[in-house]
């Protein structure tokens, strides 16, 4: 081969690797997806802390121990939190 057919060679292998990229482009319902389980994501973590605060707020003045329920309670939020994260990256096939 001379450096004229290489070049052509080359040439056409790069085309046809440009056409299969393309073709391999993320459609956006597929974008869509996710961020729509990005979102829920962060919803099930803010969810499960904001609760954890809330009940331990109220208990702490409930109980009169300002902040040790307040603390409990929090861990045990963003615990729940990141099980219910994981609940949902399983529902949608991230752990099988």
């Amino acid at each position: 081969m001379d450096k004229k057919e290489k070049f052509k060679y080359k040439l056409h292998q790069a085309i046809e690797n440009r056409k299969i990229k393309k073709e391999k482009k993320i459609p956006h319902s597929k974008i869509g997806i996710d961020y729509s389980i990005a979102i829920n994501i962060t919803i099930e973590l803010i969810t499960g802390m904001a609760l954890g605060f809330f009940l331990g707020i109220m208990l702490d003045n409930y109980l009169q121990t300002k902040p040790l329920m307040l603390i409990i309670f929090i861990i045990l939020g963003i615990i729940v939190g990141f099980y219910n994260m994981y609940k949902t990256l399983k529902r949608y096939g991230y752990f099988n």
